[in-house]
């Protein structure tokens, strides 16, 4: 008889709205933590292509100047050549063949170490942690 009511009235009762808000809450519950860690993983890979950017623009700056970072120009060619939020060349990560350039992505500090002879960069935040390439632990 409950049954036949209740198909009449097309209704769920309450019990029921309140297993199914508990379900997807629950599942919800999951998904979160995925996303924020897709979330900062995405910050990290943007922070590696602007230092990719950055390096570029160095090593035009040291082609230009017969195979040395000279402060001023490899400034003037960031800010050229790149999107990068304030790139400023370290002044004590420069010499003939390495520099340092302290930038932002995403409101976070980042400083790329770039040594020419080799063709290599390291990025790091401003922590010190190795973003780029991955330390392999």
């Amino acid at each position: 008889m409950k049954k036949q009511r209740r198909l009449m009235n097309g209704g769920f009762t309450l019990i029921e709205l309140l297993l199914v808000i508990s379900i997807i809450l629950i599942l919800v519950g999951f998904l979160v933590p995925k996303f924020s860690s897709y979330e900062n993983k995405a910050k990290s890979t943007k922070a590696v292509n602007t230092a990719k950017q950055l390096q570029t623009a160095a090593m035009a700056s040291y082609g230009d100047d017969d195979g040395k970072f000279v402060k001023d120009d490899v400034q003037d060619c960031l800010s050229k050549l790149t999107s990068a939020d304030s790139p400023q060349v370290l002044d004590s990560g420069i010499d003939d063949d390495n520099v340092g350039i302290k930038y932002k992505s995403d409101n976070k500090d980042y400083t790329i170490y770039i040594n020419a002879k080799e063709n290599t960069y390291t990025v790091k935040d401003k922590d010190g942690l190795q973003v780029y390439p991955k330390v392999i632990k």
